[in-house]
């Protein structure tokens, strides 16, 4: 194997570029993948477009990775060389309290892929010890192809949103998810295994809406510029709200809206994000404290949820059919990324190296 490959690395705000570098050694304790797919997050293109303090400049981005171990330190155990693997972003340091119990994306450090170490928008991949070691790295069962397997990484995530909501003890729920970008119908997809009863889906895009209903089977959508949300889920939950509320978006209105409509012991989950300008969120604790309410946030994933994800995705207890919309070459990156900024493609994967469906 040559010694050089191709990767695109992130060098400035707005700026990606596609060039040749050498492929790292690879120690004792480390394992080098041949990429074969990586999905693009809406946190790239965040970070494409305001950067993120734990990236230096210049880094190669991307933690939805799918590949195969082509090289493998002699002190590594449980992976041979040919082992087809998957990766989700959230590495524990294995060291701090919340890394000692089950809790790594909280780790102090907050090491991730494509953020501190590199990712997966290149030809080879170089994961260290700290990867190997701690990091969510799982093997791809057979019946999966490298594309879809790249979900485990964010269909964790919406587990790890639907544990912060004990949704495990909390069966037959109404469930509102604001935002019908790509985590907000994998969270609607991912309901059925939480027993729930109703989803109700709030976008104010109205081809996400349609696409919603009509490609993955959400049966209630609302847009939020024809009729009022609230009014709206005490309608059709029968004036008592929604049981678990997910802010899949990055409007702070939606948390607001969403403490509105809560019920009774209801929990509401701030899942994604507000940008760094936006203004902080304004509501009346009485709507907490009279409500029993709870307020959550989720960010990311721990190694035991992305194993999770992917035993539901190969055991087809979650159809994720129709998810990923555009595939991309690495040469083709910045049109994937336009792609994935547009709204209207669902997931854009990124194919560093060419693999085919039926050699998985």
């Amino acid at each position: 194997m040559q010694n050089i490959r191709k990767s695109a690395f992130m060098t400035g705000l707005g700026n990606i570029e596609v060039k040749e570098n050498e492929i790292p050694e690879v120690g004792d304790n480390d394992i080098l993948l041949k990429v074969y797919s990586c999905a693009i997050c809406g946190s790239d293109i965040r970070i494409l477009k305001s950067g993120n303090p734990r990236i230096k400049y210049p880094q190669i981005t991307g933690h939805e990775v799918a590949g195969e171990i082509v090289k493998i330190g002699k002190a590594v155990e449980n992976f041979k060389v040919s082992d087809r693997i998957c990766l989700g972003a959230d590495v524990p340091c294995g060291k701090c309290y919340y890394c000692t119990h089950d809790m790594g994306n909280c780790c102090d450090i907050n090491y991730a892929i494509g953020y501190q170490f590199e990712g997966g928008f290149s030809e080879y991949m170089y994961l260290n010890e700290t990867v190997v070691k701690y990091g969510p790295v799982h093997k791809i069962p057979d019946n999966l192809d490298y594309n879809t397997a790249t979900l485990a990484e964010p269909l964790a995530c919406c587990i790890n949103g639907y544990e912060r909501g004990f949704m495990d003890l909390r069966k037959n729920s109404d469930i509102v998810i604001f935002g019908a970008g790509p985590i907000g119908i994998m969270l609607a997809l991912l309901a059925p295994a939480y027993e729930a009863k109703n989803v109700f889906m709030i976008d104010p895009n109205v081809k996400r809406l349609q696409r919603a209903k009509e490609e993955f089977g959400i049966k209630t959508v609302i847009d939020p510029n024809k009729e009022n949300v609230i009014e709206k889920i005490y309608e059709y939950t029968q004036n008592k709200g929604a049981d678990m509320i997910f802010t899949a978006c990055t409007a702070v209105e939606t948390h607001e809206n969403a403490i509105k409509m809560l019920a009774k012991r209801g929990v509401v989950n701030l899942f994604g994000g507000l940008p760094k300008d936006s203004r902080a969120a304004s509501f009346y604790s009485n709507d907490i404290h009279y409500k029993e309410a709870y307020i959550t946030g989720s960010h990311g994933s721990t190694p035991r949820q992305h194993k999770k994800a992917l035993d539901l995705i190969s055991q087809n207890k979650i159809n994720l059919k129709g998810i990923i919309t555009d595939t991309y070459s690495l040469d083709e990156i910045h049109k994937a990324f336009e792609k994935a900024a547009s709204g209207d493609a669902v997931k854009v994967v990124v194919n560093p190296n060419v693999w085919r469906a039926d050699n998985v």
